[in-house]
């Protein structure tokens, strides 16, 4: 078998749920059949392949994460990334998290791997939301990388500017937007929601302080007590220990004595019924807190089903929303905006239509995967 061209790493194994995992697959699977050899360096086993994909599978932990909480055995990570690089001699890695990042641009430092690899680094993160600390672990590193990619105008801005100040000029900077999918550029039209007399409201995320579940509720209420009975409340929330999951159903406890069966949660749900979700809404609302959001795929995912989606002043996804007049700051706006859809369907309707045609144009998978062939092919190609 040929050397790997293009190594792809990852923090987590990409079996594992994440975005970052999400947007690997969607190009690895999108790119299998090019004319290069691409390859994944990931914590752990993978028990989802694609076919046409070389696998480097190191150690047990699926995720850095875990693999750091112990020293030796993350030594023996970076070692077996070390190891890997060498002996494929990629032409090309592409870093899809930042521990990968900072990884294979320590080593490349140190002149551990070929000082001719050329790293390429996607930023899902916000600069604004990381520390001081780590802030100068890219500021020391940022020198043995040669392209950045982020995935909104809004990200890259600031990267830029802390580049400048850190006085490091890299070869290139691109922006490639995330894409749903394949899977969400398909329609079952049976599926859609249909003109009724209630109006079905949607949140969705991680159970975190990011997410800012308190606003979501304030929403919930105040658009209760505007639309009454003509309202239903849908929430899907992904937990990832027993305290979260305590705190979602305390949540859940609250809006259920307000809205009895008018109000739905659910918690970890199926990829199939998080689909079925984003069909039943009429209205999607992001409450992430200020600048909290690179990007925002669950807007794309909700755009792509016919639904009006909303957010906070969260960074990344105002880009996404791409309408400024659905941008709010609290729950009464946000209850307002709500009522408003609901007394004007027609309105409700062009807006479900203009977000699907977004979805289409902006962040299709064609989109995504025509920037990715041709960033590598030019780069293979000198």
């Amino acid at each position: 078998m040929t050397h790997v061209e293009v190594m792809l790493c990852s923090d987590h194994s990409l079996d594992t749920i994440g975005g970052a995992q999400l947007s690997s697959n969607i190009i690895l699977e999108g790119l299998k059949d090019d004319h290069y050899h691409l390859g994944v360096i990931q914590p752990g086993e993978n028990g989802s392949k694609i076919e046409n994909i070389e696998y480097f599978e190191i150690g047990k932990h699926k995720s850095i994460k875990t693999v750091a909480k112990n020293p030796i055995n993350f030594i023996k990570y970076i070692n077996g990334v070390r190891k890997n690089l060498n002996r494929e001699k990629p032409t090309i890695v592409h870093t899809q998290a930042q521990a990968n990042f900072f990884i294979v641009a320590f080593l490349k430092k140190l002149r551990l791997i070929s000082k001719d690899t050329f790293i390429i680094h996607t930023e899902r993160g916000l600069y604004l939301k990381y520390n001081f600390f780590i802030r100068q672990v890219f500021r020391f590193l940022m020198k043995e990388l040669n392209i950045l990619i982020t995935t909104t105008q809004f990200n890259m801005d600031y990267w830029k500017w802390a580049l400048k100040n850190w006085n490091i000029a890299l070869d290139e900077y691109r922006i490639i937007e995330n894409t749903a999918g394949k899977h969400f550029e398909r329609i079952d039209e049976s599926r859609l929601s249909q003109p009724k007399q209630n109006l079905v409201l949607g949140f969705v995320g991680r159970w975190n302080y990011v997410k800012n579940w308190p606003l979501a509720e304030e929403i919930a209420l105040a658009a209760n007590e505007k639309l009454d009975e003509n309202l239903v409340i849908k929430m899907a929330i992904s937990c990832d220990d027993e305290e979260a999951e305590k705190e979602a159903r305390q949540l859940f406890n609250r809006l259920e004595e307000k809205m009895g069966e008018r109000f739905q949660g659910a918690i970890n749900i199926s990829f199939d019924k998080m689909d079925q979700f984003y069909y039943d809404i009429d209205i999607y609302i992001l409450t992430t807190i200020k600048d909290g959001e690179s990007f925002g795929r669950t807007l794309v995912e909700a755009m792509s089903r016919y639904t009006v989606v909303m957010t906070t002043d969260a960074g990344g996804a105002v880009e996404v929303v791409n309408n400024e007049q659905l941008v709010l700051d609290n729950a009464d706006e946000f209850a307002e905006k709500v009522v408003y859809f609901y007394e004007n369907p027609i309105k409700m309707k062009e807006q479900k239509i203009k977000n699907r045609k977004r979805v289409n144009e902006v962040y299709s998978l064609e989109n995504n995967l025509n920037k990715h062939t041709a960033l590598y092919t030019e780069i293979l190609d000198r």
